[in-house]
């Protein structure tokens, strides 16, 4: 037995809210229904994320258009079926329980709820239209819904008013039920399959999260923490006290007497918004007798995990009353609140509304063909590609990540069940908006000009990922990202910047990144002799994961805001999180376009999806990355349009941590020079980002397809297509984890590097130096350090590279270079690697890649260390030309070491760990002439 079966032992009944046709045409929700489920419901916001883009309404839509059907028209045909099939699906459940379960609700259009009349006239046709018994339509408990309500039922008509936020309005919507059945006993139902007294149904639904993540944020400002997480919860308590008193008494019998039922009072939004609560607080603590709870498919998946069965609904009812009455004491007004709360979901429900009929319009303009956003061409490998489909779709794949299963990808859980909370995110995060919001209202009214985000890898690749392509609104601070030891870099950065106008973003998820705090003290530190210690904290915020160090540290300087972000999102993994949302707020960015797109591509990412004939287009190309992978095409190569070619180096983190590991991994490049097909070696596989109307790279494209290579091409409309790519790809890289047979989710290697550097710095604390070593050779003022006898430059970079593996024996992969440039980061610094890492491209047929020091570390050093040991590394250090100091604590003056030092202290210590994990090695020292001399090491491979 479920636990559905048993909350329904004690009187609760769980709903289903979402819907989608593949959801019901693969039997998912079938499965559902048979293991509990009672009953399902839809709203616009549901159906934008089903229709739009996605292709499980083609067919429909295809015949649809063709009989000259309007945008609305075709709109409500494809909700009808839907609603029609769960309906037929939801019978059984309805007959078995004499009609008090097994109901799929429908709501009238947003545009109505303002308009009583029209609202009666919608409800009615809707009613008749679908003409069955089990369908109950939803009406928002709005002033003009109310009166709705009471002729919808006085009709015969099954009602779902929703979007109730508090106790006063949930007494009118009881009331209109009341009178609406006390005119359904008197004249019976007026429309045709309209229900008897006996027979007809209503539920009343109280909306639970939204309420905690505003109340939330105005106790925070008030400094009020013991109330936060309580109120959603007490105002429910409140209402089912209320509940238990309408349906008794001389007036309700008078009812129950001719058949009547109760309203039973349905707990909506009760998927848990705040990261830092449990994902099943609103159900456990709200079970009750003659309850219902609606469940998104997350909340249903974790309660079905670990939820908790125990009729907790009527303890602590008079704590209830009185968490709401403090509010009052605090000068927070909660029935205003939650009126606005209303109003808001009037809005966006029209919102979604609108953004259906705008992608119906958009399906007929545009071919159904020619908009999919995803097209393949596999070649040869067409047929292994189908086999992998094929298992991710036997094997249920998709529906057991979404379960949170880890047996995916290993029998044990360690470093996975707790690393899946980005699924999540893009339904999570929406709530969080006013408070993001909020807070980039307050630092633009304080006047400052600029923000600098301190963080390494996952903490920084998404927020610069999204400054490069958006840039920054007018009267937006301008962000900038350091995430480079360089003392160069570092001062480059203090030079920029105003320390009284600027905002400082301390971003790290475990809180102890020895870079990042490292930047926070320095930074800090010129921010007190600036402003004073006094105010230093109001210019600083810190984006980490609740109990990190970092939390404690910026609670000890009084930061001006900790955004305390789910743990169970990795770094790689966070960034439709706080630590990419804030920022990209920041900027100016529009967050709630963002993370739409991004829902979108998570609704059509579920397990009810098919990766091909479906539009679950993550979970193909993940089949696809994992597969030819497999085949040794194992350098997935990027082609971007320009405008976005920065989303590159965020992918390249997140595919190159996740899949280096256990003597495998998927080598991304991104950045490299398109060049002719007869280039390229037998282990590349191509993705080709193109955005809408841009050309600029398609004949090179299609050179390669000609050519025979494997390519994948992804269609984006617009920047915010970003959204839905940064979900597309997690799911991808998720995938192909699983065939690769890996965990994409942990980074076993990452430490290597960062121990030694370590053993060295405490080395330089103690002795004042950090180790020598000795140079294979000296020559224009460049230093070799290899580990075979070099005669000159050019004998040593090339008997280097003549060590790599051709990868022709069928046994052994083809080798790639690293750059690994453990030097100031500028322009011109970018530009002589480039042509560097061209040349080498073109004279060895090799994929290459280039990454500055210590950022690569984050990035892509997993994979250096962690996958089949294919890589030949070019390691790049010079003179440091000005140094500074690191504050050993922040706000104090004491130092025992430089940016200078812990940077080649990293470079010494990556070096190091490479050759222990059996890598091949070469490092240049540049001297005092970096640029000079690495057109130098360029020149040699003549």
């Amino acid at each position: 037995m479920s636990k559905l079966s048993d909350l329904a032992q004690l009187g609760q009944s769980i709903w289903y809210d979402s819907i989608r046709r593949s959801l019901l045409t693969s039997g998912e929700l079938k499965s559902l229904i048979d293991m509990g489920l009672k009953g399902v419901t839809s709203n616009p916001s549901i159906f934008e994320k089903a229709i739009a883009g996605s292709t499980d309404y083609d067919d429909d839509f295809e015949l649809l258009n063709k009989k000259d059907t309007s945008d609305q028209e075709i709109y409500e045909m494809l909700a009808l079926k839907d609603i029609s099939i769960t309906a037929d699906l939801l019978r059984p459940v309805y007959d078995e329980t004499a009609g008090n379960d097994g109901y799929v609700c429908l709501e009238v259009s947003p545009k109505l709820a303002h308009d009583t009349d029209a609202t009666i006239s919608e409800g009615r046709r809707l009613f008749e239209t679908l003409y069955r018994p089990n369908v109950m339509i939803k009406v928002p408990a709005t002033q003009a819904g109310i009166p709705a309500i009471t002729e919808l039922i006085a009709s015969g008509v099954n009602v779902n008013a929703t979007l109730i936020f508090n106790i006063e309005n949930y007494l009118e919507v009881t009331e209109a039920y009341l009178l609406g059945l006390e005119k359904l006993a008197e004249k019976g139902p007026s429309i045709t399959g309209g229900h008897e007294i006996s027979t007809i149904a209503s539920v009343a639904s109280l909306f639970i999260s939204r309420v905690d993540s505003v109340i939330d944020l105005e106790l925070g400002r008030q400094g009020n923490k013991d109330l936060q997480g309580k109120i959603a919860i007490a105002n429910a308590k409140t209402v089912y006290s209320e509940f238990k008193k309408i349906f008794k008494g001389s007036r309700w019998e008078n009812l129950s007497n001719k058949g009547a039922r109760i309203q039973r009072p349905l707990w909506a939004s009760t998927g848990t918004k705040n990261p830092l609560y449990p994902d099943t607080l609103y159900i456990d603590q709200l079970i009750g007798q003659d309850t219902m709870n609606t469940l998104p498919p997350a909340t249903l998946t974790a309660f079905l995990d670990h939820g908790t069965v125990a009729p907790l609904l009527e303890q602590g009812t008079g704590d209830a009353a009185t968490q709401l009455a403090k509010l009052s004491d605090l000068g927070i007004d909660f029935t205003a609140i939650t009126e606005t709360l209303q109003n808001d979901g009037v809005d966006a429900f029209s919102k979604s509304y609108e953004a259906i009929l705008s992608a119906i319009a958009q399906k007929k303009v545009y071919d159904i063909t020619s908009r999919k956003d995803l097209s393949v061409h596999l070649g040869k490998f067409k047929e292994t590609v189908e086999d992998a489909v094929a298992q991710v779709r036997n094997e249920k794949i998709m529906s057991r990540i979404w379960a949170h299963d880890h047996t995916v990808w290993k029998d044990n859980p360690s470093d996975i069940t707790n690393r899946l909370g980005w699924l999540h995110s893009p339904d999570v995060m929406g709530d969080t908006v006013p408070e993001i919001m909020s807070f980039v209202d307050d630092v633009r009214s304080a006047s400052y000009t600029h923000a600098l985000l301190l963080g390494m890898g996952g903490s920084s690749l998404a927020p610069e990922m999204y400054r490069l392509i958006f840039g920054v609104k007018e009267g937006y601070p301008d962000l900038a990202v350091l995430d480079s030891t360089d003392p160069g870099a570092v001062l480059d950065h203090t030079r920029r910047i105003d320390p009284k106008k600027t905002l400082f973003i301390v971003s790290t998820k475990s809180g102890g990144t020895v870079e990042t705090f490292s930047f926070m003290k320095y930074f800090y530190n010129l921010v007190v002799d600036t402003v004073g210690i006094k105010d230093a904290g109001k210019h600083f915020i810190a984006i980490t994961d609740p109990g990190s160090g970092l939390e404690s540290i910026a609670k000890k300087l009084n930061f001006r805001k900790i955004f305390l972000n789910d743990p169970n999102i990795g770094g790689r993994y966070s960034a439709l999180s706080f630590f990419g949302l804030v920022p990209a707020a920041l900027i100016g960015m529009d967050i709630v376009i963002l993370l739409e797109r991004a829902a979108i591509m998570a609704s059509h990412s579920q397990g009810c999806n098919r990766p091909v004939n479906g539009d679950n287009s993550g979970a193909y190309l993940g089949a696809i990355i994992g597969m030819l992978a497999q085949e040794g095409r194992d350098k997935l190569t990027l082609i971007t349009s320009p405008p976005i070619s920065p989303f590159g180096a965020w992918v390249e983190q997140l595919i190159a941590e996740s899949t280096g590991k256990e003597g495998r991994g998927i080598l991304p490049v991104q950045g490299e020079m398109v060049v002719e097909p007869s280039y390229y070696s037998d282990d590349r596989f191509f993705v080709y980002m193109r955005l809408k109307r841009d050309t600029s790279q398609d004949k090179k494209v299609r050179a390669l397809i000609d050519e025979g290579y494997p390519l994948v091409q992804l269609n984006l409309n617009d920047l915010y297509d970003i959204g839905g790519e940064c979900f597309r790809w997690e799911i991808a890289t998720a995938v192909a984890g699983r065939f690769l047979g890996i965990n994409p989710f942990d980074q076993p290697n990452v430490e290597s590097a960062k121990v030694l550097a370590r053993q060295m710095v405490t080395a330089y604390q103690k002795g004042g130096e950090l180790p020598e070593l000795t140079p294979t050779l000296q020559e224009s003022g460049i230093t070799v350090f290899c580990d075979f006898p070099a005669n000159g430059l050019n004998d040593s970079i090339q008997k280097f590279l003549n060590e790599a593996c051709r990868g022709k024996d069928g046994t052994s992969s083809r080798s790639y270079i690293a750059i690994q440039a453990y030097i100031k980061p500028s322009a011109e610094m970018d530009t002589a690697l480039q042509e560097l890492r061209t040349k080498l491209q073109l004279r060895y047929g090799m994929a290459t890649t280039v990454g500055y020091g210590p950022r690569f570390l984050h990035s892509t050093g997993q994979l250096h260390k962690g996958d089949g040991g294919n890589g030949l590394f070019i390691q790049f250090t010079a003179e440091i030309q000005e140094d500074t100091s690191i504050p050993d604590e922040a706000g104090e003056k004491g130092s025992s070491m430089s940016f200078g030092v812990l940077k080649m202290a990293q470079a010494l210590g990556d070096r190091e760990a490479l050759l222990e994990a059996g890598r091949k090695v070469i490092r240049f020292h540049l001297g005092d002439d970096v640029v000079e001399g690495l057109k130098k090491v360029t020149e040699a491979l003549d």
